[in-house]
């Protein structure tokens, strides 16, 4: 199993005490400059004094930004869980000893881990994993034991716990949090906050009724967006996910186009007339013309893609239901019929054997279908009837002698 990683940054000390620092330089230079002004002070000083408290506070402010962020990391590989502050220090647990499994936050503070039983790595306004562990230095935990809370925030003789901060909405964290579901799955605590758990009674824990679902990859706000992402790293990964929903509504999409028999079946998805259909290819433009060969390494630009392939993902939906609804029952009847022949002549084709018919039917259909498109009736994507005229071209030349 190939190892999956998330990371969390934060602001470090250094960036808080920069900030402070040009702010109150910053606000200085604004008052040495009403003081000195009105002291009388001689123009070149006062000039000097406030520019130079204005220059210190850009440089304080500037040392700050260009300081690297601190990050909790939270790794997960075949049977071991890492996790820790990225600048300090790793600590590892068998995924044997898991225990239990939540998530919890967001956290209103930054703690980093500070001392012998805080094991907190929670970065503030970010949800965390809550995860306990068989502690390895006491005896292990008895099978029908649970915590006494999903909050509790101190270890037992049995047991160790932790938060462990995590980005929500990114695709690693999602991956990670169901690699340790599958090490506690009836384990899992969603109890609401503040009910007690009868003790000693895994299954009492499982049944206890949840807080509102908790969805990593799928938050109440309609989905994680890239402009919110917690790190770059997120914001690539979900950017990533973007492209890979854009590929399967191609891939869907080219079903309907490459498959005569989809499109005699279901001629609306692809019919440009039809309103969900010509509303699913103006999203399809958007998305086209946003897409990029790799992230493109600007989060704005990163996030309207994002944007444009959740619109497309949902016009997509509307037009292939509405099309697989209706069918071609939006046509007159008699080119129902036409449509319904074609269809027939179709598998006919594909169900014979002997080439020269093979070609006599895909031959008709592929007529039926010209007929149609001429007199404006059926509007079939060039894809689809290239590929009429292909398997019709293939046909006649298996069924022509080789000389």
């Amino acid at each position: 199993m190939v190892p999956v990683t998330c990371r969390t940054e934060y602001l470090t000390g250094r960036h808080h005490r920069s900030a402070t620092a040009a702010w109150v330089l910053m606000v200085a230079g604004m008052v040495a400059l009403v003081a000195l002004n009105i002291a009388g002070v001689d123009g070149l000083i006062t000039s000097a004094v406030v520019g130079g408290a204005i220059a210190a506070s850009l440089l304080g402010a500037a040392f700050g930004r260009l300081g690297e962020r601190g990050a909790v990391l939270l790794t997960v590989d075949d049977d071991t869980v890492y996790f820790g502050n990225e600048d300090r220090t790793l600590v590892s647990y068998p995924l044997d000893s898991l225990v239990t499994v939540a998530v919890g936050g967001p956290a209103d503070a930054t703690s980093e881990m500070a001392g012998e039983r805080a094991r907190h790595l929670t970065v503030v306004g970010q949800k965390y994993l809550k995860l306990t562990f068989a502690s390895r230095d006491g005896e292990p935990v008895p099978a029908d034991r649970t915590p006494s809370s999903p909050d509790e925030s101190d270890d037992t003789p049995e047991t160790e716990f932790w938060r462990v901060a995590v980005v929500e909405g990114d695709p690693a964290v999602a991956e990670i949090l169901a690699r340790l579901r599958r090490h506690a799955p009836e384990r899992i605590a969603t109890k609401k906050k503040g009910a007690p758990t009868p003790a000693g009674s895994r299954a009492a824990a499982a049944s206890a009724p949840p807080d509102e679902p908790v969805d990593l990859t799928r938050p109440a706000s309609g989905g994680p967006r890239i402009a919110d992402a917690g790190s770059d790293e997120a914001a690539q990964r979900l950017w990533e996910e973007a492209a890979r929903r854009h590929d399967e509504v191609l891939g869907a999409y080219g079903t309907y186009e490459l498959d005569p028999a989809m499109l005699l079946r279901y001629p609306a998805v692809t019919d440009v007339t039809v309103e969900q259909t010509q509303t699913f290819h103006l999203a399809l433009d958007e998305a086209m013309a946003l897409r990029t060969d790799d992230y493109p390494g600007n989060r704005s630009r990163a996030d309207a893609y994002q944007q444009s392939v959740a619109r497309l993902r949902r016009a997509w939906i509307a037009c292939e239901k509405n099309g697989r609804r209706v069918g071609a029952s939006y046509l007159e009847q008699t080119d129902q019929d036409d449509l319904d022949r074609a269809l027939k002549l179709y598998n006919h084709a594909a169900a014979s054997s002997t080439p020269a018919e093979q070609a006599t039917y895909y031959g008709r259909v592929r007529d039926i279908v010209t007929t149609m498109t001429d007199r404006g009736v059926l509007h079939p994507p060039e894809a689809a009837v290239a590929e009429l005229q292909a398997v019709t071209r293939r046909a006649l030349e298996a069924g022509t002698p080789k000389v």
